[in-house]
């Protein structure tokens, strides 16, 4: 038999009737209607023409593309869609190791935290850009993340939420925080190139890193309104250093958050106390 029905056509190819009636409908395919009955018939260039769409499908072509390289390319348009499909796949796997990237730090870092909850140790702060956005439980005015081009949202995980508590709360005088978003200077060229203009004009503080304590934590509950973190924070870091008062603010950077069976949320943080802050 020189035409076959749809139906039998799909068994042959091993296609779909509807990815058949598909391709036909957007003018992948041709058919013609049978003289005697109201059947569409396909004759054997269908089948090339279905082995030719199911080939570069599955190169990932859009369909699109298909209908170019099946029904127009030349040899050279052929190479040349290759070529550019090529390019798209590498930009794909570069994107794909990023994100490999990311997930990848991202959980070496839950995993450490959950290694190192309730210890402390002296350990290296990096360098970190601060956009605050509350002061105590308000909003700050014209405290968006978003600002001239730069969305601190955009970073994340890099970026993540940060509580800073005042040095004078750390050491049990007035109750003073602040909420915001932090990424480590390295990430934002474009605040490094112009660190006056930004710490100035745009709202953004840069906090410079060295030798700190580092506190990790994990904690429920309106922890800073009502100062039960800053009372934690105390009495580990005079474990540390007895008699002392506490030399700077604290930098409480949240790396994840879970929740139990009785939906108690629990934020983890790493808590960084520079040893010895700027003036």
């Amino acid at each position: 038999m020189n035409e076959k029905t749809v139906g039998m056509l799909a068994k042959f190819t091993g296609v779909s009737v509807h990815t058949i009636k598909y391709y036909e409908k957007i003018g992948l395919l041709n058919s013609a209607r049978r003289e005697h009955s109201n059947y569409r018939s396909y004759d054997i260039r269908a089948c090339t023409d279905i082995y030719e769409c199911m080939k570069y499908k599955n190169l990932g072509f859009a369909l699109k593309d298909i209908r170019n390289l099946i029904k127009e390319a030349d040899s050279e348009a052929v190479d040349d869609l290759l070529k550019k499909r090529l390019e798209e796949i590498e930009a794909a796997l570069s994107e794909l190791q990023e994100l490999k990237k990311r997930v990848t730090d991202y959980l070496a870092e839950t995993e450490e935290i959950e290694k190192k909850l309730g210890n402390w140790y002296i350990e290296e702060m990096p360098d970190f850009w601060i956009r605050f956005q509350t002061e105590n439980m308000e909003y700050g005015k014209d405290a968006q993340l978003e600002s001239d081009g730069i969305n601190f949202m955009d970073y994340a995980p890099e970026s993540k939420s940060v509580l800073k508590i005042s040095r004078e709360s750390l050491n049990g005088m007035e109750n003073r925080f602040s909420w915001g978003q932090e990424v480590r200077a390295e990430y934002i060229e474009d605040i490094e190139k112009n660190e006056n203009v930004w710490s100035r004009q745009k709202g953004y503080i840069r906090i410079k890193g060295g030798r700190a304590f580092v506190l990790y934590l994990k904690i429920t509950g309106p922890y800073a309104s009502e100062g039960v973190l800053q009372k934690k924070i105390r009495k580990i870091y005079r474990e540390f250093q007895q008699d002392t008062k506490i030399p700077g603010d604290a930098y409480c950077v949240r790396i994840k958050i879970t929740h139990d069976e009785e939906g108690n949320d629990w934020n983890y943080l790493k808590i960084y106390i520079l040893l010895k802050p700027e003036s």
